[in-house]
């Protein structure tokens, strides 16, 4: 039989009896007696990491991510192997709006343990989420290396790897995710997203329906859905589609903007207006809603607010500024 080198102290123990009671009541929703059995652990011992982890978690939950990032900082200098601690401090940094550091503490947290794939997820969404998709790529085949068979990773790594143009190796991955999991929403939806991108639109489409068939309020898979109609010349399954998501999300801009273009093709210029007025009431600067307002109120005889509109357009540096030149100068050229 083996006994540890060192038996823990009364301290030690009664600190461990509290900290694992907190974690009883955490999980059950008891935050109250959770705080009070965190505390009682570090009354106890004030040098148990773990205590300050717990606690540094529940107060993150609560949104006091000031206090939280104390408790995780603690538990580092307590246990500089703390793992889950980097962890919780990288989100936590994150969170209150410091990226680098919370980066940096997802970082450390996976030196500590390469096998921490909380940490690596976590990392690999904020590289992702800045832009810095090959770093999140590494990310997430190093969580893989740990969790070969969790399919939610190749789903991330798959995002990953579309993001630098991979599209083939993408579709590829987003089919192994679902060989694990043939069942998995985000699978078939990333899978939708990237045929789509490589233009195999009927295999998009099948792709995208999977999802929704398991995960109806998916907003974002219904609007790529849309976008796949829209592509195949499907007006009217389309500005269904849009519709619906409307229906979920009222303040969903990116369907509202679609379904007025659509609406600005058939002569529906009213309808159309009200909707980009809805877009601009929230983002006043909208060079794609400005654009297609200035063509709805200049198709529906509305010149003498509509030219002024495109000409300020053609003033800017937008993705927009080129549509407006053209729509004028294809004008002037007509009116000749």
């Amino acid at each position: 039989m083996a006994f540890d080198d060192q038996a823990p102290t009364h301290e030690q123990a009664t600190a461990q009896a509290h900290n694992r009671q907190g974690v009883l009541l955490h999980l059950q929703g008891d935050a109250t007696g959770a705080r009070a059995a965190y505390e009682a652990a570090l009354a106890a011992d004030p040098t148990d990491a773990t205590a300050c982890n717990n606690l540094g978690f529940l107060l993150a939950q609560e949104g006091r991510l000031d206090e939280a990032m104390i408790y995780y900082e603690r538990a580092i200098e307590l246990n500089p192997r703390h793992s889950m601690a980097y962890t919780n401090l990288g989100n936590a940094r994150a969170a209150a709006g410091d990226i680098e550091g919370g980066l940096l503490a997802l970082e450390q947290a996976a030196q500590v343990d390469p096998r921490n794939t909380l940490a690596l997820d976590n990392l690999g969404k904020l590289l992702l989420a800045t832009g810095q998709a090959p770093a999140a790529e590494s990310a997430w085949r190093a969580a893989i290396d740990a969790t070969p068979t969790e399919a939610r990773y190749y789903v991330s790594l798959g995002t990953a790897v579309a993001a630098q143009q991979r599209l083939n190796e993408a579709i590829e991955i987003f089919q192994q995710a679902l060989r694990l999991d043939s069942d998995s929403p985000p699978a078939w939806a990333q899978l939708g997203v990237v045929l789509f991108m490589r233009q195999d639109l009927g295999s998009a489409l099948e792709a995208l329906r999977r999802a929704l068939a398991l995960a109806p309020e998916d907003i974002a898979a219904r609007h790529h859905l849309a976008l796949v109609h829209l592509a195949r010349g499907e007006a009217e399954a389309a500005a269904k589609e849009l519709e619906r998501i409307l229906l979920l999300n009222p303040a969903h801009l990116p369907a509202q903007l679609d379904l007025a273009v659509l609406l600005i093709s058939r002569g529906e210029f009213t309808a159309a207006m009200e909707r980009l007025e809805a877009v601009l009431r929230v983002e006043a600067a909208n060079p794609r809603a400005r654009f297609y307002r200035a063509v709805a109120l200049d198709q529906s005889g509305q010149s003498a607010e509509a030219l002024p509109a495109l000409e300020a357009l053609t003033q800017e540096s937008t993705p927009y500024t080129g549509r407006a030149q053209e729509y004028l100068a294809q004008r002037s050229a007509n009116a000749r």
